[in-house]
């Protein structure tokens, strides 16, 4: 069972004003004095080379198929602070990527500018989800509080400005299903309208960064009117798969065909780079060796999620987290390769043969064994 949709036709919206300045009118233009034309020219011909756009990193170029971990960059159990990347390092995992989740609310210790440069200086990647409306994201809210979603975007991006790259997640699951009696984005035309300006606004601060937008895997194909208009615009797309024993049964756990469902689908509607931005598979309600198998599922299928535009590949969490709450209720805090306190669960050694791109030693997919 994948989470529900709900779709209702609706009107445009009217863009407000930016806060972003748009780019200055050009300058009036002025005859050079006679005898000076040269210099004019000479000018031009030395900045014309700097006024261009400079070509953006493509994050697709990789000769294997990245992997990262999340969901912050550092954790603090029992008054320790931990360093993601030093813990996934511990305990055999390498990580290409590190994903911080920013929802409303986010506080600037959650995402220092020095922590980010200390992450590419190690050869880490960093990746920032800004997930501004969370699972309520409408056409209504958007438009109720668009300049409070601009302010986040660019007081994020600020921070992005690291003289390296940076990939930015806009809206995770933007095409959940909106509150009942408000209009989901996905039937909004507007919706790429509402895109293009906050990628605008990234890049403004940021010129680095590589923005995408991260689609839920819900089961559906139908992104084409919302996002169709300014996916030639964005960087990459992206997708997530997520499983818990709370919501779904353990025939709903064959990642590796279900991702690569969903990764062909975007890579032929939109032909851009594929980011399987998160993957979490809760070990919650006896389903540790569920999460494993789900895992296995994905190496099964790696080399065809690359071949289909697929570049690098998330696991949401290194670390239970028993303070986390979300749709999946008491599964929430189960979606790590560790326990709270560190120690390796079954899942950890498919992940280690995921990012190694090791085949798991028995036939893929999950048991087909009900709850």
């Amino acid at each position: 069972m994948l989470r529900p949709r709900g779709l209702r036709g609706t009107p445009g919206a009217t863009m407000s004003p930016c806060m972003i300045p748009p780019p200055p009118a050009p300058a009036v233009r002025c005859r050079p004095r006679r005898g000076r034309a040269w210099l004019a020219v000479a000018w031009l011909a030395i900045a014309l080379p700097t006024l261009a756009e400079a070509p953006r990193p493509d994050p697709s170029r990789h000769d294997r198929l990245g992997f990262g971990i999340g969901d912050r960059v550092t954790w603090h159990v029992g008054g320790e602070a931990i360093d993601v990347v030093a813990d996934a390092r511990r305990v055999g995992l390498d990580p290409d990527y590190l994903e911080v989740w920013l929802p409303r609310g986010w506080q600037d210790s959650w995402l220092g500018s020095d922590d980010l440069r200390g992450l590419t200086e190690r050869g880490v990647t960093p990746i920032v989800a800004h997930w501004y409306f969370g699972d309520t994201i409408s056409r209504e809210r958007i438009v109720a509080d668009r300049h409070g979603w601009h302010r986040s975007l660019a007081r994020m991006a600020r921070r992005l400005a690291i003289d390296a790259p940076v990939l930015v997640l806009l809206e995770p699951e933007f095409n959940n299903a909106p509150p009942p009696g408000e209009t989901a984005v996905t039937a909004w035309p507007g919706f790429a309208d509402e895109i293009r300006e906050a990628a605008r606004i990234v890049r403004h601060f940021a010129p680095e960064a590589q923005v995408g937008l991260c689609a839920g895997n819900f089961g559906l194909r139908d992104l084409e009117p919302s996002i169709g208009p300014v996916a030639d615009e964005l960087d990459f797309l992206a997708f997530q798969e997520m499983r818990g024993s709370t919501r779904h049964d353990r025939s709903d756990l064959d990642l590796g065909t279900s991702a690569l469902g969903f990764a062909r689908y975007l890579k032929s509607a939109f032909d851009r780079p594929v980011l399987l931005a998160y993957v979490a598979v809760s070990s919650h309600g006896g389903w540790t060796d569920a999460q494993r198998r789900a895992v296995e599922s994905l190496t099964a299928r790696r080399d065809a999620l690359v071949a289909s535009g697929v570049f690098g590949l998330v696991w949401f969490q290194l670390r239970d987290d028993p303070e986390h709450r979300g749709w999946f209720g008491a599964a929430e805090r189960s979606f790590g390769a560790l326990s709270a306190k560190g120690q390796p669960k079954p899942v950890l050694e498919a992940l280690r043969g995921l990012q190694a791109g090791s085949s798991p030693p028995s036939a893929p997919g999950p048991s087909p064994t009900p709850r």
